[in-house]
């Protein structure tokens, strides 16, 4: 119960603060919030109710089979060490996680959801589908239980990854000379905005969500988008212009075809 009390609590805070960023210094005008809040917070809670059901079950069995076991009980490292591990090899699970979902077809289906959203603001951070948000948090059990991760690694961990989403989602943008040392160590929304490209280039690109360290180590890392930021257009990639008009359309999106640009 303190664990839930902690990330809603985080999340409010979070939430609530970058939406004053990009309400007083917005990037630019966003002329389909009101259909596009109803999609995302739609969401949001149908998946926060959907971990809500699975995620007691799921901990309930990593904590059966997770008796002594796991990595970093056969290392026998510190507390701060495994810690500080943990957070970093499950940032870098997602970044994998998150590049898997762009390149395996069936799993694309799925994250399309997230990429259809024709505009970019703290909302679209919570933007996924909840088959994705059920495949996620199996994929983030498993390594829980071979790592041995605990779980106050990962409560933070979590709380950061959500709260980057967030703010990598945002409708603002950091000064220029600060986004310069920021993107070199976390995911910033200049950054961020490429990857939400209709151009699958630039899409397939900049895939991490907290840390950018990943993305320059795997060369997936774009500093720009390809014909400058004033040309870059947001929305699922290589499609024609498409953006789901109801809550029904975008839950059966990974079951929808769409047209290919000739």
């Amino acid at each position: 119960m303190i664990d839930f009390t902690v990330r809603i609590g985080v999340f409010i805070l979070v939430f609530s603060s970058l939406i004053f960023w990009q309400w007083h210094w917005p990037r630019g005008a966003l002329l389909q919030w009101r259909q596009r809040w109803r999609h995302n917070l739609s969401l949001l809670v149908i998946g926060a109710i959907s971990v809500r059901v699975i995620q007691p079950l799921l901990l309930s069995i990593v904590a059966l089979f997770n008796q002594n076991f796991g990595l970093f009980w056969l290392l026998d490292l510190p507390f701060w060490a495994v810690f500080l591990l943990s957070v970093l090899l499950l940032d870098c699970l997602i970044y994998w996680q998150h590049r898997l979902f762009h390149h395996v077809p069936f799993l694309w289906r799925i994250h399309r959801v997230h990429h259809s959203d024709p505009e970019l603001d703290v909302s679209s951070a919570v933007r996924f589908h909840p088959i994705e948000i059920v495949l996620s948090l199996f994929i983030k059990a498993l390594a829980v239980w071979l790592l041995g991760i605990p779980v106050e690694a990962v409560l933070a961990f979590d709380i950061l990854l959500n709260a980057s989403a967030m703010f990598n989602h945002t409708n603002a943008r950091l000064p220029v000379n600060i986004e310069a040392w920021v993107k070199k160590l976390l995911v910033t929304p200049d950054m961020h905005r490429i990857h939400h490209s209709r151009v699958s280039l630039e899409a397939n690109s900049n895939y991490g969500f907290f840390l950018s360290i990943w993305d320059a180590l795997f060369k997936s890392k774009r500093n720009d988008a390809l014909k400058g930021d004033e040309y870059l257009k947001i929305g699922l990639p290589d499609t024609v212009t498409y953006q789901p008009r109801s809550l029904k359309e975008v839950l059966v999106m990974p079951f929808a075809f769409f047209k290919k640009h000739r």
